[in-house]
């Protein structure tokens, strides 16, 4: 059979048959592309989306690529943030060279006034010319919160207010902005946060002990719809403890992690967020992911988080980044971002042979495939309600005393304390904000005595 002969989904099944692997079939395009006008990027665009952090925005306008468009994002001399796109109305050059004023940015050209919502102020070069009175300069409304600037990508009609979670505030926490780049698909990376299983290796028994020996115990696993996305149900068997632990995506492009430095050696319940983070693409091939790093006493009790650390483009946990190791050493001890990029620029879903530990990944692609389709269709797509004064998340660790019992099986007991636990926290949501928390150590600590029984 000729090369040309091969079909796309051709597998190799013998013994040195690297020959007959298929040719490499295209992406998921339906998934995977986010310019303007594309399935995922029109999905995208109805989310407020992170630009960059609040402290990158310095005395000079800063050229931004985001879902593929090129912007600059500016202080006006007022100290109020504005994107607008990049090259000017008037004959293209870049207002990166711009000059902020009080409402906005005048162009270094020929000086034409751009206001931050894109109205032209004025065309010196023509003070005559009613060219103001007919064309706007495409520009996009902005907010910034907690040190993070954020854009509203959408029709202007269509923009909610932003959206706070529960997780932004914490007791007693320092939240840090941080932003991350990956050269590759967005997807690619939101999709290792619903793929538990990896920890085990890539965290722990492949890579070495990156977090805790705990992490390197296979769990026993489910995933969930919630009202605003998924979440990942892991649960571990360590010594005399059994660790549940909820990580959740938020639709679209948005993940939120529990406690990073957990060890299961000791007894919690309802540890919320470490990590909030959106993997925001800049075009179809890069990504920034951008987002906040969480401290406190209760989801670090040793101190093993490194504020210092976090910031633009570093955080404080090892293989998120390319330059903070040498290469041979992510040879050896890869990370995150290591496995992520290396699928390719965007991951290719065709030549992949996925398996139970994959259903995470599965779901989150049906549900952001559902979603998609509904937006086409002109139905509302699930995005985060700006209007509730708070929304609440489904992050969270639990882990209690319950120590393995000869004659039970373990790993059934594992799954049942799984199921029932990720009840309580999806019925939690529904429970007033202030009562949340003490509810639900009392409700963990009923199954607790349950499972001892």
């Amino acid at each position: 059979m000729s090369r040309a002969g091969i079909a796309a989904n051709a597998r190799v099944t013998r013994r040195f048959g690297a020959y007959d692997r298929p040719l490499v079939p295209d992406d998921d395009r339906e998934l995977t592309r986010v310019g303007r006008g594309t399935p995922m990027g029109e999905y995208l665009r109805r989310s407020w989306q992170p630009v960059c952090l609040a402290a990158e925005v310095g005395e000079a306008p800063t050229v931004v690529r985001l879902l593929g468009e090129e912007l600059v994002v500016f202080r006006t001399r007022r100290q109020e943030v504005g994107l607008l796109a990049r090259h000017c109305s008037h004959r293209g050059a870049s207002l990166e060279y711009a000059l902020p004023s009080d409402q906005g940015l005048i162009c270094c050209y020929h000086g034409w006034h751009i206001r931050s919502d894109g109205v032209i102020l004025e065309t010196p070069n023509d003070p005559a010319s009613t060219v103001r009175e007919r064309l706007c300069h495409p520009a996009y409304p902005t907010h910034v919160y907690a040190g993070i600037v954020f854009a509203w990508l959408g029709p202007p009609a269509e923009k909610p207010s932003f959206p706070i979670l529960d997780s932004y505030d914490q007791a007693a926490t320092q939240t840090v902005p941080f932003s991350l780049r990956f050269p590759c698909n967005w997807l690619q990376i939101l999709e290792n946060c619903q793929d538990p299983t990896h920890s085990c290796f890539l965290h722990t028994r492949v890579s070495g002990v990156q977090f805790a020996p705990s992490w390197g115990e296979l769990p026993e696993l489910d995933y969930i719809r919630t009202p605003i996305g998924t979440i990942n149900v892991n649960v571990r068997r360590w010594r005399d403890k059994i660790w549940v632990r909820t990580g959740e995506i938020i639709m679209p492009n948005m993940n939120q992690a529990g406690a990073l430095w957990l060890t299961g050696e000791d007894e919690v319940c309802f540890l919320r967020t470490s990590l909030t983070r959106w993997m925001r693409p800049i075009d179809d091939t890069a990504t920034e992911v951008v987002g906040w790093r969480y401290f406190n006493d209760r989801i670090d009790p040793d101190g093993r988080g490194d504020r210092s650390q976090v910031g633009p483009g570093k955080i404080d946990f090892i293989g998120q980044t390319e330059d903070e190791r040498p290469y041979a050493e992510r040879q050896r001890v890869p990370g995150d971002f290591e496995a992520i990029v290396s699928q390719r620029p965007i991951a290719v879903h065709a030549l992949e042979n996925l398996n139970a530990g994959d259903r995470g990944v599965a779901l989150l692609r049906q549900v952001l495939r559902e979603n998609v389709r509904a937006f086409a269709a002109g139905d509302r797509p699930a995005t985060l309600d700006g209007s509730r004064t708070v929304v609440p998340t489904y992050t969270q660790d639990t882990v209690w005393t319950v120590p393995p019992r000869p004659g039970r099986n373990d790993r059934a007991l594992l799954r049942e304390a799984g199921r029932r636990l990720a009840a309580v926290v999806l019925e939690s949501a529904t429970w007033p904000a202030a009562e949340r928390a003490l509810r639900f150590r009392l409700a963990a600590a009923r199954l607790a005595d349950e499972l001892n029984a």
